[in-house]
């Protein structure tokens, strides 16, 4: 038992607790189970060593003279050196409040005292599985980086295809190896959210310290900042100029610290109507009725930045390894119309704004041995980098004819011009000018392998500003 319980790799633990007696009991029972311990007594001295010499994880008491636990935890959030060292809070307090400000200061776990060995025991362990998930990936991103580099030259180099067959290989085994830490990673986050809705069933007891109508406010609070998207996105001088107004209306009403209410509002979503809620700030206990609102909110937004930034890494990885099976696949090829092919991967475009017209000129052109479902896939891809360049209103022309012995087709879009520079990259792989949608910049590239496969070429050219 006790060497299924021990850690393996990760098991260096600083323990901080003023009370000799805890901090004994802790010392004696970790080292039980082969944990290296380290015991300091007070916050200043758990801050030094873990900077020196960073722990695998912390178990750290709330309530302590000068640093108290939550303080400590902050300031070892705001060091990169400690920053993802994981916090697990051991305290008296059993309070759904208290639970709450510690997740949202950073805590991994909360434990509440007295405690049971064995919980103690399996809260450590899932705490040292997760970081061990969390270097795992890290060095799997890495590797995944450096395989991107790696693309990136090859596509310049003479021995393609087997360069390709050789990514093809690693981007296989990066996703066997990736998928699966991804996947705990998902998983223990839904565990987190199922805690924290657990946790939030005891808010009566917070709620039982309110009148009646600020118990409307604490909700209304919190569905506004839930449904709330756009604060997030507002640059600095609109976000000062929202703060200016709402400042100024709370000033007009002699309510105390307006900036600092104007601050919190903001960042859960508010915007300068806030009329509703002036009888709430005037009363004596407000301010913790939107600390708390603001502590709960907060941390549904981290679980769904994470779960998020999880998500791409999937799309990335998915996405990854579409271009790398285009530039293997040697299924057979068979006869087909490039008319139907454009056709089909016209219907397939998911979302196209009423505002872009397509124009079709097609000519009648002989049927090609190919492969066809990879030739729709070029297309769809071209297809959709004009629309998106083109955005909500514009036109698109689609040239199907014949020239000699080559069929021809022409996508032509009212889009904004580029650079030339940028130009020159655009089928580069994982080279993409809307990153911020999550794009992973293999689309063009897909389509280039796929019509080089086929022994053709695709070219981009500016026509009077615009890309064809």
């Amino acid at each position: 038992m006790k060497k299924l319980m021990a850690a393996r790799e990760l098991n260096n633990i600083l323990i901080v607790d003023d009370t000799p007696q805890n901090l004994h009991l802790l010392v004696d029972l970790l080292t039980q189970y082969d944990y290296k311990v380290r015991p300091v007594p007070n916050g200043k001295l758990a801050l030094s060593a873990a900077e020196i010499n960073p722990p695998d994880l912390i178990l750290l008491d709330v309530m302590m003279p000068d640093l108290n636990g939550y303080e400590v935890c902050k300031q070892l959030k705001t060091n990169p050196k400690t920053k993802d060292i994981p916090v697990i809070f051991i305290s008296a307090g059993n309070e759904a409040v208290d639970k709450v400000r510690a997740f949202a200061i950073g805590g991994a776990d909360y434990i509440s005292k007295p405690f049971q060995i064995h919980e103690v025991l399996m809260r450590i362990k899932n705490q040292l599985a997760v970081k061990s998930l969390q270097k795992l990936l890290k060095a799997k991103n890495e590797q995944l980086r450096k395989t991107i580099i790696q693309l990136k030259e090859s596509q310049k180099q003479e021995f393609e295809s087997q360069q390709n067959l050789a990514l093809a290989k690693i981007t296989s085994g990066i996703s066997q190896q990736i998928n699966t830490p991804v996947a705990e990673i998902n998983h223990t986050l839904d565990e987190i959210r199922q805690f924290g809705k657990a946790t939030l069933q005891n808010i009566p007891f917070f709620l039982a310290q309110m009148s009646p109508p600020q118990q409307k406010y604490f909700a209304t609070l919190l569905k506004q900042a839930q449904d709330n998207q756009i604060n997030p996105l507002l640059s600095d001088l609109a976000r000062q100029e929202l703060k200016n107004l709402i400042v100024a209306k709370l000033a007009r009403f002699e309510i105390k610290e307006t900036a600092k209410i104007a601050d919190v509002l903001i960042k859960m979503g508010f915007n300068e109507e806030i009329e509703d809620f002036l009888p709430l700030f005037a009363s004596e206990n407000y301010w913790e009725i939107l600390d708390n609102a603001s502590l709960i909110i907060n941390l549904d937004k981290k679980v769904n930045n994470i779960t998020d930034s999880t998500l791409k890494i999937s799309k990335l990885i998915s996405a990854f390894e579409d271009y790398a099976y285009h530039s293997y696949s040697k299924t057979p090829k068979r006869l087909a119309n490039l008319e139907n092919i454009l056709e089909k991967a016209l219907k397939s475009i998911a979302h196209l704004p009423p505002g872009v017209q397509i124009i079709k000129r097609y000519s009648p052109v002989s049927t090609i041995n190919c492969y066809p479902e990879a030739l729709q896939k070029a297309c769809f891809h071209l297809l959709q980098n004009a629309i998106e360049a083109i955005g909500t209103h514009g036109i698109l022309t689609i040239n199907l004819y014949q020239k000699q012995n080559y069929l021809m087709v022409d996508l032509i879009d009212t889009g904004a011009s580029i650079s030339q520079d940028l130009l020159d990259k655009l089928c580069d792989p994982f080279f993409t000018t809307k990153s911020a949608d999550g794009k992973a910049g293999l689309g063009l590239a897909i389509a280039k392998q796929i019509i080089e496969q086929h022994d053709g070429s695709i070219a981009v050219q500016l026509l009077s500003g615009k890309m064809t």
